[in-house]
């Protein structure tokens, strides 16, 4: 009679421990979740970030172009015009990227 109550409270111990275990299986894996979506907020952050640069990059390539207009014109525009256009673009670039980022924000993509 005693072997069988040793083993019976060896047997309830061992469940015992394995919902301990589990529980803290289930544990790592909802901080492993979570982790992951913080990686993935930032990798539509930063993707978001490379969309609007690259609107930017369009209006500095077409500054690199040889193409003609009033911009480049000294007699037409100097070197405030172009400088206001570059802040112009810059602040645009920003301002973009603050709107999309609210966008992912109102939307639930972002925390």
């Amino acid at each position: 009679m005693k072997v069988d109550l040793s083993v019976t409270v060896s047997f309830f111990v061992s469940m015992k421990l394995r919902e301990y275990v589990d529980d803290t299986e289930d544990y790592i894996n909802i901080m492993l979740d979570d982790k992951q979506n913080h990686l993935l907020q930032m990798g539509v952050m930063l993707t978001t970030a490379t969309l609007v640069v690259s609107a930017f990059v369009v209006v500095a390539g077409v500054f690199g172009m040889n193409i003609h207009i009033e911009l480049f014109d000294p007699d037409k525009a100097g070197m405030p015009e172009f400088l206001w256009t570059v802040g112009g673009s810059t602040a645009g670039t920003i301002f973009l990227y603050v709107v999309a980022i609210a966008w992912c924000k109102h939307k639930r993509l972002l925390e």
